[in-house]
């Protein structure tokens, strides 16, 4: 009875090894290709899932019928003015005969060498007719339309449809890109030059004319100081004569003792004599007064 067992075991892995090679599974973003000892002998397009084929004969190829990118290596280019740049372009395509492409490429990276290749000429042949300001321009989009229909051919020889061509970059070589960098250094140098002198101009000028305001202001000021100070003097000699007229004696008391605090002022001054003379009259007796009362 385990005889019987593990033959049986035996015979259903069997079966299963065998129902596993005999089917294949298409996804739904792919074709398939059935060959047969080097030769195509069925194809599978646009019918995902499930499929037979002789097994541990038939070998399948799956390819995909989406949008594929190509990122073509960067390389130099001449345009017409004789200007040099280094171009990155990409290209986007979709295999729609999958047995033409099966039969001239095998595979996608056979085509897309090739394909790349039919593209370095073609951007070499179309950049070099026009110039640099063309391709950084807006005319830029017209020239890649031209090349995505020039190389529409070179696809169609593996089945291939070509959707589009882009740039990624342009630039300068590495040598042109420091002479302009240093030349757009040097423009940038002088502007902040010229910036800084009008700048500097324009300071000047504000300190001038402030400088003049406050000359002005100043001098508008000291004048009407001097007006005030005046009107001052003025009034304060009508209040004298005034007060001078009223009594006499009592302004010429005043104006004596006046005299005497500024001529006999300080520490260092030193009067030698007698208190006689006109300076000193009222230090005189007066003989009209009346004698101090004795004690």
């Amino acid at each position: 009875m385990n005889r019987g067992l593990t033959v049986s075991v035996v015979v259903v892995v069997l079966l299963l090894v065998v129902g596993y090679s005999a089917t294949f599974f298409v996804h739904q973003a792919q074709n398939a290709v059935v060959v047969r000892f080097g030769k195509l002998v069925d194809i599978v397009e646009n019918d995902p899932g499930l499929h037979w084929r002789v097994p541990f004969v038939d070998h399948v190829t799956y390819i995909d019928r989406r949008v594929i990118n190509i990122d073509a290596p960067s390389f130099e280019l001449l345009t017409s003015d004789q200007k040099f740049l280094v171009v990155s372009a990409y290209v986007r395509y979709r295999i729609v005969d999958t047995s033409k492409f099966y039969r001239a490429a095998r595979d996608e990276q056979t085509a897309e060498r090739r394909l790349v290749i039919a593209l370095n000429e073609t951007l070499r042949d179309k950049i070099g007719s026009v110039q640099m300001r063309d391709i950084l321009s807006d005319k830029r989009a017209a020239l890649m339309t031209e090349v995505t229909s020039v190389l529409k051919p070179a696809g169609d020889v593996f089945g291939i449809e070509v959707v589009d061509v882009r740039f990624k970059r342009v630039d300068l070589p590495q040598q042109n890109s420091e002479a302009v960098y240093n030349r757009m250094r040097t423009q940038r140098a002088q502007e902040a030059t010229r910036i800084r002198s009008e700048g500097q101009a324009k300071a000047q000028e504000i300190k001038a004319e402030a400088d003049r305001d406050r000359t002005v202001l100043l001098a508008d000021t000291q004048q009407q100081a001097q007006i005030l100070r005046g009107e001052g003097d003025a009034e304060a000699t009508r209040i004298y004569n005034e007060a001078f007229a009223r009594d006499p004696k009592f302004f010429d008391l005043y104006r004596s003792l006046q005299a005497m605090r500024t001529g006999l002022g300080g520490n260092n001054t030193t009067f030698v004599g007698t208190p006689k003379g006109d300076f000193f009259r009222f230090f005189e007796q007066d003989p009209d007064a009346p004698e101090p009362p004795k004690q």
